[in-house]
């Protein structure tokens, strides 16, 4: 309705609400047969059109309808809540009920009025979608649009007009006090109504397009119209909240239907098959998505807002549909980056004969083949060698009528049981040509497929034929998505089973590129390489299956020749020169001949500097006979290059210990040169035999617990079936040609170590591995006597020998061997005043051994500090006697200093009783425990770890608490002493038989050789702690 009529009908309406008679009647006698008015009912009752709009209006204003004016205000109101959506019916309800209110006045409208408010009464239900709610939604939008109308044209303006309160819905009997205008209750239960599943969006954006000038304070055309002052600002706030709340809403759900559809892809990928969870779910929530994504849209351009972001698609789920269409595809990217090697692949998947004319006309045609043009037909496709010859099978097949049920069963057949791998692609193509005219076919070839590679990821058994089949299928877009990733994920999460690391390499080698390079399975294909990159950290995995992860990776994404040049290194001349000189032609020159070129050298340029620094600190970049030589040269160097030869050499050992963290297995030839290269620089004594051991006891150890009773268990870092830091050592140990007496003292005890280091390996050793070591043991057996062990119990039992005279001999400074305090199994700061003074190779001064002396040099000054102190008390003493006056002055000054001294002396024992107890709870008792504690446990859990070995019952000797034999007398208990008085010492004799171990104390007899050796031993442990301690109280407490 246009804005004139609106004005023109709005003024008469208002007149009759006044009271006057605006109606015009043809006459003043009107007809008042019962036909007439009974014919007026009827035409109401049919409902309120454009076709009934001119004869309503025409019996209007001719026939009386007095009498029956309840029935047409019954009839009227029934009338108007089924009035449509369309324009012209609209149009025609306002024109007819305006000419009944304007006949009949109140007595009319107000009863129209109630009857018409109940349409909008709803229910809070939002849990369920049905057709009734799809029709309550559409009958709102009507109903709307009318009292809207109604309300411009001056009818329904205000509640105030309603007769009786009580028969308005509910929703309006609580805000008739509130004075609102009329449309904006009735617009937010309308609006309200099932918000959540999107039914009262298509009424706000109806009603905004409808009625746009409530929403434009510049509008004034049909302000005459609006009943209430207040009603644009009321909708435009409305309209505000209702539009941030769709926003909200269309977000909420765009986020849900995406989570959903992931989560039927995940469990499509996790089965392998198509499956309907989380799927009738989604199908729920798209709808609603969309109905509240389209009014979004709407409301965001009428109010001019910013659209929120739902993504680069309307529709969150990408559906997986199979394509027989070429496709075009960029062929000007790198190899490793093209979905095809060349053109003629790319045609040759993607670009396939049409043969929808040929399909056609074979439909029509009713003649069957015979049997012998079927043979021939199976015969040509066994021999079809081209892709001209398999396309125009394609052709023959349809042309020659061979479609039937037999054929599609002989074909699945043939398919399955062809043995020739070089036809697998011409018989692929053939069915992606014939996808659309036999499903069947493809559908039981998909099935069969699937089941074979099923069979294939948990067994010990490979069919590459049909893995070959598969990948063709793929490459020619015939298996969902979900199906192929279902098997590469199978594939990677059981690496461990037999076979299924062969079947993985055959799959990628014909689809990876394919894969990570087509569009529609790029994203896919990058989180199975990224799983590939996660179960590559397993430690689980030996070193074969990471070195085909890596293969896989490299079948993947494989290196081109462009992207490995394309940062390539800009050299100079100079540069060049000496990377030749030491990398190629190093065996070919003299070392004084290489020496003085490389002297020639411009060091002070930094780029030069850098470059012979890392030549000459990466011995895998020559040759493995070589690196001798290199030593050699590095050697002739230091006397012109001092500094430079220090940094090369901090950098091979950084190198070496670098080459542990990482623990890569395609890095094991560069790590065997780096310690080939550090045992060459020890032979040309660039470094002392503490540092060699030093990197020896680290590569042992590096991963372990240093101490304790796990001892070279093993580790994530260092398995029990890995033996290459075995060859590490071997490589050290067999190469050095100088053996100063300190590298032999110090060999022994690590050689001890080594033993017991290699008993946790898997058994039995590599014949590689145990040649090297034999030849390890032979070498040093003349200085150390050490052979190898014949069980772990034997190789645990030497080392904990050798540790415990050791840790004697530290305690009372005559150690052949001890440990620093950071490390249990470090020998480089032992003993090493008196070991340089043997070695025969030369050493820098700065190294921890002068730490040691200083110490010891230190004490020395203060015990000299304190012999003059107590000199030069000695003499004031001597001093203050002489000048006493009397002998019996000097009596008592004699008696009262015995007094103090004996306070002092008392002070002083009483200080060294509580010293003493601090020393032993704090220090030496935790240290003493400790070490018995761990070795005896080093000694049990070695043997339990022999699982493989059959274990015969030991009997070890094992002294019994090394604690009580340390306390004083007065504080041993009375068993002990009364032990002691009987010549008798207990010792724990400790038995095992097979997996139970049992132990018993035993006296022996004091005067058998062992035990005295151990009480004198530990006798003379005692004294040289009594003497420690008296010299530290002195230097305390004097």
């Amino acid at each position: 309705m246009d804005d004139e009529r609106r004005i023109q009908l709005h003024e008469l309406n208002t007149k009759a609400w006044n009271g006057e008679q605006v109606f015009p009647l043809k006459s003043q006698k009107l007809d008042s047969s019962i036909k007439r008015n009974t014919g007026f009912i009827k035409r109401l009752k049919q409902g309120i059109n454009k076709e009934s709009k001119q004869s309503l209006l025409k019996d209007l204003s001719e026939v009386s309808l007095e009498k029956y004016l309840s029935e047409i205000t019954n009839t009227a109101a029934e009338g108007l809540s089924n009035v449509g959506n369309k324009n012209e019916d609209v149009i025609a309800a306002v024109e007819v009920v305006s000419g009944l209110h304007q006949r009949f006045n109140a007595r009319f409208t107000c009863g129209v009025f109630e009857l018409y408010l109940n349409n909008f009464t709803t229910s809070a239900d939002d849990s369920t979608v049905d057709k009734e709610g799809l029709a309550k939604s559409t009958k709102l939008k009507g109903n709307l649009r009318v009292l809207t109308e109604l309300y411009l044209v001056g009818i329904f303006t205000s509640l105030d007009k309603v007769s009786s309160k009580e028969a308005l819905p509910s929703f309006l009997q609580r805000r008739v006090n509130k004075k609102e205008p009329l449309l904006l209750p009735i617009l937010k239960e309308t609006l309200n109504y099932k918000f959540k599943l999107g039914f009262s969006t298509a009424i706000a954006t109806s009603f905004v397009k409808r009625f746009p000038f409530f929403f434009d304070n510049e509008d004034t055309s049909l302000n005459v119209c609006i009943f209430d002052n207040d009603l644009k600002g009321s909708l435009q706030a409305l309209f505000k909240v209702f539009t941030e709340a769709v926003f909200a809403r269309a977000l909420e759900l765009y986020s849900k239907v995406k989570k959903l559809y992931k989560e039927h892809q995940k469990c499509q990928f996790r089965t392998g098959k198509s499956t309907d969870e989380y799927i009738e779910e989604y199908n729920f929530c798209l709808p609603i998505y969309e109905s509240f994504k389209t009014a979004s849209e709407n409301l965001a351009e009428f109010f001019q807002l910013n659209l929120p972001a739902f993504g680069t698609e309307s529709d969150a789920r990408n559906e997986e549909t199979s394509s027989y269409s070429p496709v075009i595809t960029n062929t000007m990217a790198l190899p490793g980056q093209r979905v095809w090697e060349n053109e003629e692949t790319r045609k040759f998947y993607e670009i396939l004969p049409n043969i929808d004319d040929v399909y056609t006309e074979s439909l029509r045609n009713t003649t069957e083949a015979n049997g012998d043009a079927i043979n021939r037909f199976f015969a040509s496709l066994e021999g079809a060698e081209t892709k001209a010859m398999i396309d125009s099978l394609s052709v023959q097949y349809w042309a020659t009528n061979l479609d039937n049920k037999a054929t599609r069963k002989r074909l699945l057949k043939f398919l399955i049981e062809t043995q020739d791998w070089s036809k697998i692609r011409i018989f692929a193509r053939y069915l992606a040509t014939n996808a659309k005219y036999l499903p069947e076919v493809i559908e039981e070839f998909i099935t069969y497929l699937d089941h074979g590679f099923r069979s294939q990821l948990h067994s010990n058994r490979i069919n590459v034929k049909n893995i070959i089949f598969f990948s063709e299928m793929v490459k020619f877009m015939l298996l969902p998505t979900y199906m192929i990733f279902h098997k590469i994920r199978t594939l990677i999460i059981n690496l461990q089973v037999p076979n299924n690391i062969e079947i993985l390499t055959v799959f990628f080698e014909h689809l990876g590129i394919f894969l990570i390079n087509k569009p529609e399975y790029k994203q896919h294909m990058e989180k199975m390489v990224e799983l590939i990159k996660e179960n590559k950290k397993d430690r689980q995995l030996n070193i074969n299956l990471k070195g085909a992860l890596d293969n896989l990776i490299n079948l993947v994404y494989p290196p081109s020749i462009r992207s490995l040049n394309a940062d390539a290194k800009i050299l100079t001349s100079e540069q060049k020169f000496y990377r030749v000189l030491i990398r190629r032609e190093l065996g070919n020159f003299e070392h004084k001949h290489v020496i003085k070129l490389l002297r020639k050298a411009n060091w002070k340029d930094p780029n030069v500097y850098n470059m012979l620094c890392e030549l000459l600190t990466k011995p895998e970049e020559i040759s493995y006979q070589n690196i001798p030589l290199m030593a050699r040269v590095v050697k002739e160097l230091y006397a012109y290059q001092r500094n430079f030869v220090i940094k090369c050499i901090d950098e091979v050992i950084e190198n070496i210990d670098r080459g542990l963290e990482i623990s890569d297995y395609s890095k094991n030839m560069q790590r065997i040169s780096e310690v080939r290269y550090l045992t060459e620089l020890y032979n040309c004594e660039l470094i002392k035999p503490v540092v060699l051991i030093d990197s020896l006891f680290k590569i042992m150890s590096f991963g372990h617990a240093r101490v304790g009773t796990n001892l070279f268990s093993p580790s994530d870092i260092d398995r029990s079936d890995d033996y290459f830091r075995i060859q590490l050592i071997s490589t050290v140990l067999l190469h050095p040609t100088k053996t100063s007496p300190t590298f032999r003292n110090k060999t022994k005890l690590f050689l001890m170590f080594f033993d017991y280091y290699i008993s946790t390996k898997d058994q039995p050793i590599p014949q590689e591995v145990n040649f090297k070591l034999d030849a390890i043991f032979e070498k040093f057996m003349p200085d150390g006597g050490i052979n190898r062990s014949a069980s772990t119990q034997e190789s645990a039992m030497r080392l904990f020998d050798a540790l415990k005279t050791q840790s004697a001999g530290h305690q009372g400074g005559k150690s052949e061997f001890a440990l620093p305090r950071e490390s249990s199994i470090n020998l480089s700061e032992v003993e090493y005043e008196s070991a340089n003074e043997e070695d025969e190779v030369e050493f820098d001064k700065d190294d921890v051994g002068s730490d040691i002396s200083g110490l010891i040099d230190d004490e020395e000054d203060e015990q000299e500090d304190q012999h003059d102190h107590d000199q030069d008390e000695s003499d004031s003493d001597s001093d203050g006697d002489d000048e006493e006056d009397s002998e019996e002055e000097y009596s008592e000054e004699d008696d009262i200093y015995r007094d103090i001294d004996a306070d002092r002396d008392i002070e002083k024992k009483r200080m060294y009783e509580e010293f003493q107890r601090k020393m032993r709870q704090d220090d030496e008792r935790k240290i003493e425990a400790e070490m018995e504690r761990q070795f005896q446990q080093i000694l049990l859990e070695s043997a339990d770890s022999r699982k493989n070995e059959k274990v015969t019952g030991g009997k070890i000797p094992i002294l019994s608490s090394k604690n009580e034999s340390d306390k004083p007398e007065l504080l041993r208990p009375a068993s002990s002493r009364s032990r002691e008085q009987s010549n008798k010492i207990a010792f724990t004799f400790l038995s095992r038989s097979g997996k139970k171990t049992q132990s018993r104390v035993l006296g022996l007899p004091s005067n058998v050789e062992f035990v005295s050796g151990v009480l004198e031993e530990e006798e003379r442990l005692k004294n040289e702690r009594e003497k420690i301690k008296k010299i530290v109280l002195q230097r305390t407490f004097d």
